[in-house]
């Protein structure tokens, strides 16, 4: 009757006053956090008694209650009993399939494939739940009024067992794509892409957007007795508590994967975990990519989709130019100040992906990634130089 996957629970089968009792202790058990998804596909039923229930898990989340991939003959009972003026009720979705479709993009996330001239999708790994997806729709548009440059999704639907998102880009490729492609011109690219986030970087947003800093502090607490220590914990806080507060706005993942080129500009999307605060946050997903690309074997880095199919030659410039473009200078002592700050931070954000996608990251990467976090605090650590 009720299963949790990933940040959806799903209910199925008929739900009366026979069993709702057993239906509110095992919804109320499976619910976490303000937000709560219940994908109704299964659902063939559902008695007054069962939206009480609904009802109650409303009060007690706090948050935004949906129940998606609801039947025609299931909306109807929540629209005639004015549920749906509750919850975030919707139908279900729409399926499609990518069978033949040219692959333009892959991230960590998923696919991106092209539909047609005009249209993309991206199709999400079976390990990412609908309310992450429905959150990057809903701060793409967020993002997108207050200036950031963002392709604006208009569409989620089923692609087999995985959901996906249609955008709107005209003959866009994704940059990852487009350097692969280019390798002549690898410096040219990638300066442009650290100047667009160095110029995103000054955009400045509300409290709509959650604060990236109190994110990461918090989600350090989920890690403590699983990864790390409680001294450890509290010296991995104490590197996130050194970043200077800001209302900066922060993709979250800001790599050459997660932009799309079209007509010369560049257009980010996958903004599921885009926020506010210090520019450092968006200086992971580069850094992970290309800095730290460069201490893994050849056989790691053919496996990682942003090091795959470059030298490790190439794997340092795409860094050194990002880096060097992104600070605006050539001042190598501040550039390798800078470095270690980003690197430490990097870690420090990546272990919280053990939390995020459980099986992400090996035992191994995350004993690294944790050593260096914590040798960056033991040496004592100063102020963000940037």
């Amino acid at each position: 009757m009720v299963k949790k996957t990933n940040d959806t629970i799903k209910i199925s089968g008929r739900i009366d006053s026979n069993n709702a009792k057993q239906f509110e202790d095992e919804l109320l058990a499976a619910a976490e956090g303000n937000d709560v998804t219940l994908d109704a596909e299964e659902l063939e039923y559902i008695s007054s008694a069962g939206l009480r229930v609904l009802l109650k898990l409303k009060k007690q989340s706090g948050g935004e209650v949906s129940v998606i991939n609801v039947s025609p003959e299931i909306y109807d009972i929540f629209d005639v009993t004015g549920f749906t003026n509750i919850l975030n009720v919707k139908k279900a979705l729409r399926s499609i399939s990518i069978d033949g479709l040219e692959v333009i993009g892959k991230g960590a996330t998923g696919i991106v494939y092209r539909i047609d001239k005009e249209t993309i999708i991206k199709v999400f790994n079976p390990n990412v739940g609908l309310t992450m997806i429905n959150n990057e729709g809903r701060k793409a548009k967020k993002a997108f009024v207050f200036g950031v440059p963002t392709a604006i999704s208009y569409d989620t639907v089923k692609v087999g067992d995985c959901y996906g998102v249609i955008y709107e880009l005209l003959d866009a490729d994704d940059l990852l794509n487009v350097v692969r492609k280019d390798k002549a011109h690898i410096a040219e690219h990638i300066k442009g892409f650290a100047l667009k986030m160095r110029s995103m970087h000054k955009i400045e947003v509300d409290g709509e957007f959650d604060d990236t800093k109190a994110g990461t502090m918090k989600y350090i607490g989920y890690l403590e007795g699983n990864v790390c220590t409680a001294e450890e914990a509290e010296k991995l806080r104490a590197v996130i508590a050194n970043i200077p507060d800001r209302n900066t706005f922060i993709h979250g993942d800001g790599h050459i994967g997660n932009v799309m080129m079209q007509n010369g500009d560049y257009m980010f999307i996958d903004l599921s975990t885009s926020g506010k605060g210090h520019p450092i946050f968006d200086m992971v997903s580069m850094c992970s990519g290309y800095k730290m690309g460069q201490y893994m074997s050849e056989e790691q880095r053919e496996a990682r989709e942003l090091t795959r199919g470059f030298s490790l030659d190439e794997i340092k410039l795409i860094w050194d130019t990002y880096i060097r473009a992104y600070l605006g200078t050539e001042d190598e002592a501040f550039i390798a100040k800078a470095e270690e700050q980003i690197m430490a931070v990097s870690c420090a954000r990546m272990l919280l992906a053990v939390v995020a996608i459980p099986g992400l990251l090996s035992q191994k990467q995350i004993e690294s990634m944790k050593d260096r976090v914590i040798s960056y605090y033991d040496k004592g650590f100063e102020p963000i130089c940037f």
